[in-house]
């Protein structure tokens, strides 16, 4: 189980993430939702030690992962990535083939044979799903779809633990978008996938457990956590609610409820309902 205890993210002085606390299973889907913006990703960053890499965040807190903490320096940021692995929301292919894509990180990363690298290749590329006929495509000849199946084959090879998926289905056909929850279910059986999305639809298909983020001026924090008929269906939460509400109903569920929503062109007169910003704003929002 993955702990996640007072995260906190600063950019340039300006908060991000304020006092994260999330424990995460060993195994299944797990949904991170919230506004854009709110930093999910830059928490999927952390996991990872990627914000390491940027100068402008200042991060606090620890990732606990089997007694290590993550985040300690003492321990190697390679082992780190070996145990968790992140298939990022643009995935950006390396020159040559998808079955040189996956192996390249085997070769780099591993002491293995090249009869073992190309094996645990071809099974990886097998797993998710892309077909035998693509392994010797050039990968910038991919389809979008293909290619973020490449990019969960490149990570997968590496047999992390926990792998993270930054919106995995985002500009995808609806056909492309079932391939991917296929395989991301698929994946789930034996390991820990957390994914963010904005889609609620398939947040409630795929998720074991959701976890809302929503920004504050301190920065964002987790404000709802549970299983998605219940999160996603009976928010407890104004901030969810108002999310929630939006996904399911449109523009509709931004202005209060006496308000008569006419066509677009009769709706100047009415006012948008203020936005929570502070804990003490719980009862000033509606319930949609």
């Amino acid at each position: 189980m993955i702990q996640v205890r007072k995260l906190g993210v600063r950019c340039c002085g300006a908060p991000i993430l304020d006092a994260i606390d999330l424990d995460l299973p060993d195994r299944g889907i797990v949904v991170l939702l919230g506004p854009s913006g709110c930093g999910k990703t830059t928490l999927l960053r952390c996991l990872i030690r990627e914000d390491e890499e940027d100068r402008t965040l200042l991060v606090s807190g620890r990732v606990m992962l089997g007694g290590d903490d993550l985040r300690d320096p003492k321990v190697p940021v390679v082992r780190v990535r070996q145990q968790l692995g992140l298939v990022p929301q643009r995935p950006y292919p390396f020159p040559g083939t998808a079955f040189e894509n996956v192996t390249f990180a085997l070769r780099h990363t591993t002491r293995l044979s090249t009869a073992e690298i190309d094996a645990r290749a071809l099974s990886a590329l097998q797993e998710a799903g892309l077909e035998l006929a693509h392994h010797r495509t050039q990968a910038d000849k991919l389809s979008g779809g293909q290619l973020k199946r490449l990019a969960v084959a490149r990570t997968i090879a590496l047999d992390p633990a926990v792998l993270l998926m930054d919106e995995p289905t985002n500009g995808l056909d609806p056909l492309a978008v079932v391939r991917i929850e296929m395989l991301m279910t698929s994946l789930a059986e034996n390991r820990l996938v957390v994914v963010v999305t904005h889609d609620l639809h398939l947040a409630r298909r795929i998720a074991d457990q959701v976890h809302f983020l929503w920004p504050f001026p301190t920065g964002a924090r987790l404000v709802e956590s549970g299983p998605p008929d219940r999160v996603l269906e009976s928010p407890a939460h104004a901030e969810t609610q108002l999310f929630v509400a939006a996904a399911w109903n449109g523009a509709a569920a931004l202005y209060d409820e006496d308000d008569e929503i006419g066509p677009l062109q009769q709706r100047s007169h009415l006012r948008p309902r203020p936005l929570p910003q502070s804990d003490s704003d719980h009862d000033r929002i509606a319930k949609p």
